[in-house]
């Protein structure tokens, strides 16, 4: 463990100077020396290992993460993350310190511990970004490690549309931080369609004010291992989360959508539905925990997963989890694994649709309630696009 803590200390040396994220890059440095990089003895970890990242030597990727959007109105400000921080110097330092971590969470640590490539977006209160902001957090580098920070903040009753794609190789760790005021809406789709040597990990923290909304729809499809963890906290009454997600596995890969979710005040509400298709040796994983406090009365916790194992060698591990300590709840959660409807394939087939499109037809219509949630237009047009990619493979 402390090897790799070695190599990122030499690739620390590299990162330009940033006098308001050095406490943060050594903090994370002295964290990850500490734990080093989780592994299947983690709970949080059982299922996937990075052991893998640890063996190699990566370098510092020449990253070509960057934003696009129309013009921004007035009242929104997106800037690099470095650029924030020499400018709003500790208040904003303070705002991207890890909190309420742990051993689990050591690729947070390493986040900080490379703090210095991402992106700051402001919304001030009340204004609506009419069109979608596309965060392209691409690794053109295979052997190359892409160090991403970003903070998303929307003040009381605005609202905003995010698209974030991971593509490419190396290995690429993002911590995306989202707070949103009371009342505002934020939708957020996800890609990541790495190469299939590419390794992925990514933490979505979401905290929730009074009536804010916020949904989000996630895709995986690439990756020798990757993971995507979303974190969310409803923290303000009335508050409420819309969780989808959608995993294809084929040859080798291993993917992971790992949720914590905290119902932290009453009244609030949140939906997960992720469903897993797994092909050849592809291994999915889902955990879903959801905490519910003392006195966040009245929460409706919703869960669900589904998966479709394609082959004798795929494999899926589901870890639902449920803590309630209020006694006016709703709370359930399901999972369900089989093959595909052999009476549907059967209805196909008699109809004169030959196997190979019976198949690929009942799959996509598997995938298609997930995409349903994402609005119809450009936004859903890269993830039609890469569904199309994967079900001709």
């Amino acid at each position: 463990m402390s090897l790799f803590a070695d190599h990122i200390a030499r690739l620390q040396a590299e990162l330009p100077a940033l006098p308001a994220a050095q406490a943060l890059r050594e903090g994370g440095l002295a964290d990850l020396r500490r734990t080093g990089l989780p592994g299947r003895k983690v709970e949080a970890w059982k299922f996937t290992s990075l052991q893998p990242v640890e063996k190699r030597g990566w370098r510092l990727a020449a990253n070509g993460a960057a934003p696009f959007a129309a013009p921004l109105p007035e009242g929104v400000r997106l800037v690099p993350i470095a650029k924030a921080l020499a400018e709003q110097g500790e208040a904003l330092a303070k705002a991207l310190v890890p909190a309420g971590h742990d051993a689990a969470d050591a690729l947070v640590a390493l986040n900080a511990a490379l703090l210095s490539d991402g992106w700051l977006l402001d919304v001030a209160p009340g204004v609506a970004l009419p069109k979608p902001i596309h965060l392209d957090l691409r690794n053109d580098d295979a052997e190359g490690l892409a160090n991403i920070t970003c903070l998303l903040r929307l003040g009381e009753g605005a609202s905003a549309a995010l698209f974030e794609s991971h593509e490419g190789g190396g290995f690429s760790n993002s911590r995306i931080k989202i707070e949103l005021a009371p009342g505002a809406k934020l939708f957020h789709a996800r890609l990541q369609r790495h190469s299939a040597e590419a390794y992925h990990a990514g933490l979505t923290e979401a905290r929730l004010g009074a009536n804010a909304e916020y949904r989000h729809v996630s895709l995986m499809l690439g990756g020798a291992i990757a993971r995507h963890e979303l974190a969310v906290t409803l923290a303000g009454e009335g508050a409420q989360l819309d969780a989808q997600g959608l995993s294809l596995a084929s040859g080798k890969a291993h993917l992971d959508h790992t949720l914590r979710l905290a119902h932290e005040a009453a009244g609030c509400a949140s939906n997960q539905l992720f469903k897993n298709v797994v092909d050849d040796h592809g291994h999915a994983v889902f955990q879903g925990r959801i905490r519910v406090a003392p006195g966040a009365q009245q929460t409706d916790a919703q869960q669900l997963c589904r998966t479709l194992l394609l082959s004798d060698d795929a494999a899926i591990d589901t870890k639902p989890e449920l803590e309630i300590l209020a006694d006016d709840v709703k709370c359930s959660h399901g999972a369900t694994v089989g093959d595909l409807d052999a009476n549907m394939l059967f209805y196909l087939r008699a109809r004169g649709i030959d196997a190979a499109l019976a198949r690929r037809l009942l799959l996509e219509g598997f995938a298609a309630e997930i995409l349903e949630a994402i609005p119809q237009g450009d936004l859903r047009l890269p993830f039609i696009a890469a569904l199309e990619d994967w079900f001709a493979t």
